[in-house]
């Protein structure tokens, strides 16, 4: 599933927002927005200067910095980092590119956006190795202000809310899969843990999925809240989809207070992540095998242990370690069926990070982008 525009009523909704937002912030500061794009033009010369991260968006505190993005047309290579200006007791930062790193990063983007699932996801997951500029700006250019409260990159909302959605409910996938392991082998603790990066994971793929991308993890919760207590969560589905999420996601508390309290959490974990895969990214069925590394091979140590050898790493597994069945592509619910002897060793080697986890979304045809 994915928007490919936003509807003009829509931008200009939250471009108003975020004006709102920007306009409040500044005045609360005393900052002027004209006395700012004097202060950055002298730092940084001719080019376009965007305002972004939490004033835009309405997260700003009294202890907010100002982080801006230049982008000017002169080339440049390389990392980027941040400048670093203090001006009148105030703390700036702000990222240099180019017009031409900004025109291939959002071509790029695009791009991803439009490809299967998988790909999608693998493309997200190594951007920051081979573009510049990263993640984190991509999204700040986005979603940033110009100080004349203009929004010169908001049309790639769209496909900053595919990937970002998608690369979310990738994560989600593996933390529940890592939940049912966690579950089938015997932890308790461990379970709560990943049951709380899975609902994380599938809040931010629900926000993601209807525009609002926000890279810093810190805001995840805030911005929950807001989706939860504004009755913005789209269809129906999605609203049940939302409630289900806010259901699971009061009760952990109380799990995380008496692991042993509560049997059985993977499978309504799994079911809702497999729900949510269909309401962001029209998948109707989520499978997943194991997959060891280039020349890994198993072999006897103690008694009632094996070892798992790879090119760079050797790891001890439980029992009679890992069988190919252990690894075989099943449905996410076909996880829970696991017994201890299957999901401990399995779960050893996700952690020591010499198997890993491929994921295949069914398509609502029956088909498979993997």
């Amino acid at each position: 599933m994915r928007v490919t525009t936003l509807p003009d009523a829509c931008t200009a909704d939250l471009v108003s927002q975020r004006r709102d937002h920007a306009v409040s912030f500044l005045a609360s500061r005393g900052l002027d927005p004209g006395w700012l794009a004097r202060v950055m033009h002298d730092h940084m010369g001719d080019g376009e200067l965007l305002l972004t991260s939490s004033p835009v968006r309405g997260f700003a505190n009294a202890t907010s910095d100002l982080d801006f993005i230049h982008i000017g047309e002169h080339a440049l290579e390389g990392p980027r980092i941040a400048t670093k200006i203090f001006e009148k007791g105030e703390h700036l930062e702000v990222i240099p590119f180019s017009a031409a790193q900004v025109h291939t990063a959002l071509a790029g983007l695009r791009d991803l956006a439009s490809c299967a699932i998988a790909e999608t996801v693998a493309g997200y997951r190594g951007w920051d190795k081979r573009c510049e500029p990263r993640r984190k700006q991509v999204e700040r250019i986005v979603n940033g202000l110009t100080l004349t409260w203009d929004a010169p990159y908001l049309e790639w909302l769209p496909d900053l809310g595919t990937v970002w959605s998608r690369a979310a409910l990738q994560n989600a996938v593996e933390q529940a899969a890592y939940l049912a392991l966690a579950e089938a082998a015997g932890e308790l603790r461990g379970r709560v843990g990943y049951a709380i990066n899975t609902l994380l994971q599938l809040m931010d793929a629900l926000m993601s999925s209807q525009g609002d991308v926000c890279t810093t993890r810190k805001w995840c919760l805030l911005r929950w809240r807001r989706l939860t207590s504004g009755n913005t969560a789209g269809s129906e589905r999605a609203a049940a989809v939302v409630h289900e999420v806010e259901r699971l996601r009061k009760q952990v508390a109380a799990v995380l207070a008496d692991p042993g309290a509560v049997h059985g959490m993977a499978r309504e974990y799994l079911a809702l992540v497999s729900e949510v895969a269909g309401v962001t990214s029209a998948a109707s069925q989520v499978r997943v095998r194991f997959v060891t590394g280039p020349g890994a091979r198993q072999v006897p140590f103690l008694p009632g242990a094996s070892m798992l050898v790879t090119a760079d790493q050797a790891v001890l597994l439980p029992g009679e370690g890992l069988r190919p069945a252990d690894l075989a592509e099943r449905t996410l619910a076909g996880l829970v069926d696991m017994g201890p002897e299957q999901a401990a060793p399995l779960l050893q080697a996700l952690r020591a990070n010499a198997v890993q986890p491929r994921v295949t979304y069914g398509d609502s045809t029956g088909g498979a982008d993997d």
